[in-house]
Formats: structure tokens, C-alpha cells, sequence
């Protein structure tokens, strides 16, 4: 899977440290994350010692808010470059778009991540602001006073920040998710997002994993896994019934010919949105 770390300084990291890297890099997800400054060091002085280093297979590094690139192939040769690739986006559009996934504020209310900014130290706030709602702070000395910009919390000119659907491309991988929805449910628990990555702190948990075991588990189940909210109000066994029989049919089909037909269904629908995505199983 690619890895892709930005050096993003104005922004806070979402791998801040080298085992918070290598946790993000053996993962067998998709992700993009900002990296701290100790990560950018550590990447750095590791190409110093050998340009081909098998750690960092499959990933992507862009040092100094995109002024210079480097990949590493499928067995871990790095090569640097100065044009700027595809896969790079501005810290601008990565705020509001991945960044904000990341550090699971793309769904709070306002309140919220109006809190979580303002715990930020003054200087961090600023920068955060800046480039989360396009003020341009950098042009003047006092923050803008229109209420226009303040009114597009990650949403800006419309874009919207709800997590988009994924396919993790591994049936191993939904094989497991699909035993732990099972055993959960059987069990009449909640199959939280907690028990379905097998991780209790999901903030160690890559972000592309989440978002692709919430569109494995809508597609079967037409909904989003259950919150804290919904686990406290309880009636565990009214939320699981109707689950175990959409897991009954699915195994009278097959596990690999369902995640076949959900595999193609996702990569079909695009740029559809986790809450907006539906799946009916279609026999060949």
C-alpha cells in the first residue's frame, strides 16, 4: 500500500514521531498524513546513510511544504526529484480536506472544532485558520473581520469534507473485518469502529482503514457503525438482529464472490460519500 507524508509547517502533524511512522507505514492501508519535524529528520538522515532503504517501500515524501519530492519503489529505492508529482496537493486543499479526516474533525458540529482550534497555541491557531479558511493572513496583519470565511469550516467553495468511500483491495483484510462484525453480533455487541479494526485507540489506527471498513460495513448493512452515542442507548440485541441475517446471506453467497462484487461496486462508484453509498449483491 502507499504511504504519503507531508512536511507541512503550518500544520499539526498526524505523524508526529518515528513510531508513530512506522506504525502508519506496516499498516496495510492507504494513507496520507502530515509528518512532524523528528520524522522529517529521522527520513533524512536515514537517505544520508543509503538511498535504498526497504522500510520505506511504497512510500512518498515532500519535504519543505512541497519544495522538494522523494519515492521510494516496491522495494524500497528511493528517487528524488524536483517537479512536483500528482500525488502532491497544497497544505491548503490537504487541511481542509485530508487533514481534517485525519484528525477526525471532517463530521463534528462547529462548537467542536471551533474548541480543538482554539486549544491550539496562538501562532498555531493562526497558521491553522489561514489555511483552513483561506484568510490569507500572511498579506496582512490583522485577521479579517468578514463573517463570509468563518462560515466555511471545512467546506471550502463548497467542497465538502464527508469521508469518501474506499476499497482497501484486500480480501484478506475484509475477510477479517467480516469475522469480527460476526463475532460482535452474534455475540448481541455492538459492532463499534473499535471492535471492527481490532484497535481501542483509534487514533492509532490509520485513517483510510477506518473509511474503509464504514463502506464495508454501510454496504452490508445500510448504515454507519454505531457511535458512543448509539452504544449508550443501549438495546444491543435490536441493532444485531437484522445484522446476523445480512451476514447469513452474504455467506450463502461466498465471502470472496460478495467482496468481488462490492470490490468493483466501490471502484465504480468514484467519488461517491461513505453515507450515500449503497450495495445490492448482483449473481454473475
Amino acid at each position: 500500500m502507499t504511504h504519503i507524508f507531508y512536511e507541512f509547517t503550518s500544520l499539526k502533524p498526524g505523524v508526529p514521531d518515528v513510531e508513530t511512522l512506522m506504525q502508519v507505514i506496516n499498516s496495510s492501508a492507504i494513507t496520507s498524513f502530515v509528518m512532524g519535524p523528528e520524522v522529517v529528520d529521522f527520513v533524512k538522515k536515514a537517505l544520508i546513510v543509503n538511498t535504498t532503504i526497504i522500510s520505506f517501500k511504497n512510500c512518498k515524501f515532500a519535504f519543505n511544504d512541497g519544495a522538494h519530492f522523494i519515492e521510494f519503489d516496491s522495494k524500497g529505492k528511493s528517487k528524488r526529484f524536483d517537479e512536483v508529482p500528482e500525488w502532491f496537493v497544497s497544505p491548503a486543499d490537504f487541511s481542509r480536506t485530508q487533514w481534517l479526516i485525519n484528525h477526525n474533525l471532517s463530521d463534528v458540529m462547529a462548537t467542536t472544532f471551533i474548541d480543538v482550534l482554539m486549544s491550539y497555541p496562538l501562532k498555531e491557531r493562526r497558521a491553522h485558520c489561514n489555511l483552513l479558511f483561506g484568510l490569507d493572513l500572511h498579506k496582512t496583519g490583522i485577521v479579517p473581520s468578514s463573517a463570509p470565511a468563518a462560515s466555511k469550516i471545512g467546506n471550502k467553495n463548497g467542497k465538502t469534507t464527508k469521508p469518501k468511500i474506499i476499497d482497501l483491495g484486500s480480501f484478506e483484510l475484509f475477510n477479517q473485518f467480516f469475522d469480527r462484525l460476526k463475532s460482535a453480533v452474534v455475540a448481541d455487541h455492538f459492532p463499534t469502529l473499535q471492535v471492527l479494526t481490532g484497535i481501542d485507540n483509534l487514533s492509532k489506527a490509520p485513517n483510510n482503514l477506518k473509511q474503509g471498513l464504514r463502506t464495508w460495513f454501510k454496504a452490508i448493512t445500510g448504515d454507519l457503525p454505531p457511535n458512543n452515542k448509539r452504544v449508550e442507548a443501549g438495546n444491543a440485541g435490536l441493532f444485531c438482529a437484522p445484522v446476523r441475517e445480512q451476514l447469513q446471506q452474504i455467506e450463502a453467497i461466498g465471502l470472496e464472490a460478495y467482496y468481488a462484487g462490492l470490490s468493483r461496486a466501490i471502484n465504480e462508484a468514484g467519488e461517491q460519500y461513505i453515507t450515500d453509498f449503497t450495495y445490492t449483491h448482483h449473481n454473475a
